[in-house]
């Protein structure tokens, strides 16, 4: 079980390193979308979902790295 603050800290923290990383490789905001699913699992109280969610957008930003090296550590 994903905890409401875990997933909470988890959704901040990826929500900021898109942005930055954004800037860096514009691709990387294809994420966007998936994310955005994620943050309104969590506002409607489905922890577990939105951290199931955010495995998958963190799967993604993890290949992204590898195609993009310039971008930060996660």
């Amino acid at each position: 079980m994903t905890s409401r603050h875990e997933v909470a800290g988890l959704l901040q923290h990826t929500h900021r390193w898109v942005r930055a990383a954004s800037a860096v490789a514009p691709p990387v905001a294809q994420v966007a979308p998936a994310l955005t699913v994620a943050a309104q699992l969590y506002a409607a109280g489905q922890y577990d979902a939105a951290g199931h969610q955010l495995t998958g957008v963190l799967a993604t930003l993890h290949q992204a790295r590898q195609a993009y090296p310039a971008l930060p550590p996660l």
